[in-house]
């Protein structure tokens, strides 16, 4: 497993995490989603971009970075017991880049006295939160140009 760098978001960042999104959504998203699904869920960066761009500075928002600095994969929390987004390049996948993006929210978390942590994980992203220790609360349908997506609420409980 390759450990690589984590820094802040930056502004510069916007369109190379509009692309981890669009990339992980389409090719990722292809074995668990229908077609018609994975290009709406793929296209909300590019359909939505100043949405996209304005909820990408709330909370805390990580980004790993290649030896050449570009950005392979990030990740969001929001608020500070939520984990909001985590995607990552296809090419990267299954490096344990979502495992240590994970790691440094949870710190966060902690730092901040949170008990818990909370996601909704996609059909690609439950798997990797059953294994980080997330228990499912419940399973739920939601709609994104009134087509359905089923997802999962899920919650840690922290140990200090």
């Amino acid at each position: 497993m390759n450990i690589y760098p984590l820094r802040a978001f930056i502004s510069d960042d916007i369109h190379a995490v509009a692309e981890i999104y669009y990339h992980s959504a389409s090719v990722l998203g292809q074995q668990h989603y229908s077609p018609e699904q994975v290009s709406i869920w793929a296209d909300y960066p590019h359909s939505h971009f100043d949405e996209f761009e304005a909820f990408m500075y709330q909370g805390h928002t990580l980004v790993a970075v290649d030896e050449k600095n570009q950005p392979i994969a990030f990740g969001q929390l929001h608020p500070v017991n939520h984990l909001t987004l985590l995607y990552v390049l296809p090419e990267y996948s299954r490096q344990g880049l979502g495992k240590q993006l994970y790691t440094a929210f949870e710190a966060i978390a902690l730092a901040k006295k949170q008990t818990s942590l909370s996601v909704t994980a996609s059909k690609v992203s439950r798997g990797l939160f059953e294994q980080l220790g997330f228990e499912l609360i419940e399973k739920e349908i939601s709609l994104r140009n009134n087509i359905p997506f089923e997802r999962y609420n899920m919650v840690k409980i922290l140990k200090s």
